[in-house]
């Protein structure tokens, strides 16, 4: 079988991996940013050649599987008669009417620890658009994914559009997705980057990079949510929900969350005390924020 993923490179590699030496059906993956996976997923369905049986999306996750139901290019994760999901094992508070949701990546702080040190190290939200960061920071660009928008609808809520007007002040670079944008810090090219999660600052500092990560109390996170296509349409439907119920398992869950800074649903204890889970409505705002942050 075969996923599409927004999931960082290790974490869709090793999910593969163990689901074949569990099962030996061979699960080959596609890492995309969340972007560039619904637009293809959807040309290919349009074009009736389905590739992906399954796929990790955290761009309107739920809106997105909702509106591939009704044209018959996904089924309900719901109602796919996982074992998982009937027998109860998985958390029914993390079942949607469409998706699942799979992994969550608190969002936090990336910075160069060469270049930022001791008391200059950022410790919440506002840290981050002090004056002396001018020049400093990398932003991605919120409208490669809706996964930003409750990121910055959550800092909006917060500290008000003044929060906005310092961070442009700061003359930020964009750049198209988070991983650049976390590499660019590893170079030394800017001292910080937001949002960013933990997976990718673990896959560059395990190659020797200079990097740090800090993550607020207060902060909300990419959630990855599961959903598998329509059984009319998938080249492999019986492979793709036993792969649905493997990660919807607590061992499969496990595997999946087996990163630095990631969290199964299994035990949300690790999430930070303040952690806000996503909300309908961020997308109706994407306007807003975009002109606010200056892109």
């Amino acid at each position: 079988m075969t996923f599409y993923s927004a999931t960082a490179e290790g974490i869709s590699k090793r999910t593969a991996e163990a689901f074949t030496a569990k099962y030996g059906i061979k699960a080959a993956y596609l890492r995309l940013n969340s972007g560039q996976l619904l637009q293809r997923y959807a040309a290919e369905a349009e074009a009736n050649n389905m590739a992906a049986d399954a796929f990790f999306n955290s761009s309107n996750p739920v809106g997105y599987a909702d509106d591939g139901i009704k044209k018959g290019w996904v089924d309900s994760i719901a109602q796919a008669g996982l074992p998982a999901v009937k027998s109860g094992e998985f958390p029914a508070r993390f079942v949607t009417s469409s998706t699942a949701v799979a992994q969550i990546s608190p969002w936090l702080i990336g910075y160069n620890s060469d270049k930022v040190k001791g008391n200059d190290i950022p410790k919440d939200w506002p840290d981050v658009v002090n004056a002396k960061w001018k020049g400093q920071v990398i932003l991605p660009d919120p409208r490669a994914t809706d996964a930003y928008l409750d990121y910055w609808l959550l800092l909006l809520d917060t500290y008000g559009e003044n929060f906005f007007t310092q961070l442009r002040a700061l003359n930020a670079r964009q750049i198209n997705s988070g991983v650049p944008a976390m590499a660019t810090v590893a170079a030394g090219e800017n001292a910080l980057t937001f949002p960013a999660v933990a997976s990718v600052a673990a896959e560059l500092k395990a190659k020797g990079a200079a990097l740090g990560t800090v993550t607020p109390e207060l902060t909300t996170g990419i959630e990855f949510h599961i959903a598998i296509s329509a059984r009319a349409k998938s080249k492999h439907p019986n492979a793709a929900r036993l792969f649905a119920n493997y990660v919807m398992t607590a061992e499969g869950n496990a595997v999946m969350a087996r990163d630095s800074g990631a969290v199964s649903v299994f035990d949300t204890s690790a999430l930070p005390k303040r952690y806000q889970f996503a909300k309908p409505g961020a997308a109706a705002r994407k306007d807003q924020l975009y002109k606010l942050l200056g892109f």
